[in-house]
């Protein structure tokens, strides 16, 4: 391990380790979320808590669909439910993806690109079909709808895009949409949404009140800091929800949505989460730009850097307990790496490092 970094304390990490390979919040959890969880260990021998039922109202606000008050503890069972939270998004896609895929379907995702639900598919008996990025790393929506055929069955956007960090605007892919044949779902995971700046970039809950074949998703664990927790949540209209439900089973656990809905009262704490990423992203271009190294705008929490030998380079860096991602063995994104932002301190102890590798 370099001398740069051994005595370094990322939060949450152990002394030295600088992980810039999770896209984790280098910020930790606000302390709002700290004090309500702490709070609600006083209660943890009753199942019921408010904090439920005010995690599905806050939701449907963030939203802007219908809350039905009607709901009970915790309201995951009603077919008017807009909402369904999830131990995670990926457990989430899982039941999407029961939900609405069955054998000899297709489901169209953009290679590079986060590829879960082509996992799921492909475990499900159906087939994915991956169409080719642009050049600049952006989603191709052309290639994607003319890959749509009778047997297309759900189409993914991610946006951000994983690993690319790039976006699609609103206006693409309203269109996108709207050109689609009605019984094609489109699954939006926006696990990176709380990081963007861009105020042109596709907005899922619009998409998803306008449309009753679209599905949100979206995490707690990047912008809000709660990985750990693994709460996840889906949002669409009633008629597709109430299938998800079908296939979704269990609740998260009392203490998570606590901890959820006490981050939802922290909305400064994701504007700070979104500088500090701004800021690391920005001393990541800088570097580029001294070293030359070719690289990739991001409005999520990576950034895609060309390195040429992206295998030697990330086990350089990981020698100095400096972990990233090599992109060419995970996307096949030949010679790339993909980096996730850090505090100030992590992201300058990468670009040492990275500057001693390529020196």
């Amino acid at each position: 391990m370099s001398a740069v970094n051994e005595n370094h304390q990322s939060a949450g990490l152990p002394p030295g380790m600088v992980r810039l390979s999770r896209n984790e919040n280098p910020l930790g959890p606000s302390p709002a979320v700290i004090e309500a969880v702490m709070a609600r260990c006083a209660r943890i021998n009753r199942y019921e808590d408010a904090d439920q039922i005010a995690l599905f109202r806050k939701l449907a606000e963030l939203h802007g669909v219908p809350h039905d008050e009607g709901l009970s503890l915790p309201g995951l069972d009603s077919d008017g439910a807009w909402i369904r939270v999830g131990d995670g998004s990926e457990h989430l896609m899982h039941a999407i993806a029961r939900a609405f895929l069955a054998e000899e379907d297709e489901v169209i995702e953009p290679q590079p690109s986060f590829g879960l639900m082509t996992r799921y598919a492909e475990a499900f008996g159906a087939r994915a079909v991956r169409t080719p990025l642009t050049p600049a790393f952006g989603y191709d929506l052309d290639a994607m709808a003319a890959a749509v055929n009778g047997r297309t069955r759900m189409a993914v956007i991610t946006n951000p895009n994983n690993p690319t960090g790039t976006i699609l605007t609103h206006e693409a892919l309203s269109r996108f949409v709207e050109n689609l044949p009605g019984r094609v779902i489109v699954l939006v995971d926006e696990a990176y949404i709380d990081l963007v700046e861009d105020d042109a970039c596709a907005d899922g809950s619009a998409l998803v009140r306008e449309h009753e074949n679209v599905v949100l998703v979206r995490t707690f664990s990047k912008g809000y800091g709660l990985a750990g927790f693994r709460l996840g949540y889906a949002v669409a209209q009633p008629r597709l929800m109430k299938r998800v439900r079908q296939f979704h089973g269990g609740t998260p656990s009392a203490m998570v949505m606590t901890a959820a809905s006490a981050a939802l009262d922290d909305p400064g704490h994701v504007e700070r989460t979104r500088r500090t990423a701004s800021a690391s992203k920005a001393i990541y271009y800088d570097t580029c730009e001294e070293l030359g190294l070719e690289y990739v705008r991001s409005e999520a929490a990576y950034v895609l850097i060309e390195v040429g030998d992206a295998s030697a380079v990330a086990d350089g860096l990981a020698e100095r307990g400096i972990l990233v991602i090599d992109a060419d063995a995970s996307w096949g994104i030949r010679g790339m790496i993909r980096v996730s932002y850090g505090n100030e301190e992590e992201s300058r102890i990468f670009t040492v490092a990275l500057r001693d590798i390529l020196r």
